[in-house]
């Protein structure tokens, strides 16, 4: 997350609006992305936000694209999601089908059944969205 963000940007091209940098690695990472999917083959490229060192499906899956994520207070996941979402790619990606996305996961009130990594990618495949590479 955070590579269409122009200070995110900005930072990863070692330029800021306060003269600052933090290296290249969005620039590189992005780049990285665009050869493989200028490459031809089938792709699923997840962008996680925070890791964080907890349980699986404690906390409701989020999907969405272009940093549209960004704007939750809590921008973190669990690793365990995350290889959960990489294993439900496999097992429900069709052929031809190539997605980028972003996810973090957010806090459910008690009670609120959690839908598993699986669920929640099926529905955000269905939407057909993926992230935007023309920056």
């Amino acid at each position: 997350m955070g590579g269409t963000d122009e200070t995110n940007f900005l930072n990863s091209i070692g330029k800021t609006k306060d003269g600052r940098g933090n290296g290249d690695i969005l620039i590189w990472k992005r780049k990285a992305e665009k050869y493989l999917i200028e490459s031809g083959l089938d792709y699923t490229i997840i962008h996680p936000g925070g890791l964080q060192n907890t349980p699986a499906s404690q906390e409701q899956l989020m999907l969405d694209v272009d940093d549209k994520l960004i704007k939750n207070e809590k921008r973190s996941i669990s690793r365990a999601d995350v290889a959960n979402l990489c294993v439900a790619a496999m097992e429900v990606g069709k052929e031809g089908q190539s997605v980028s996305f972003d996810c973090i996961a957010s806090e459910v009130e008690e009670g609120t059944e959690i839908k598993s990594a699986t669920e929640a990618l099926e529905e955000f495949l269905a939407k057909e969205l993926t992230c935007d590479y023309a920056l």
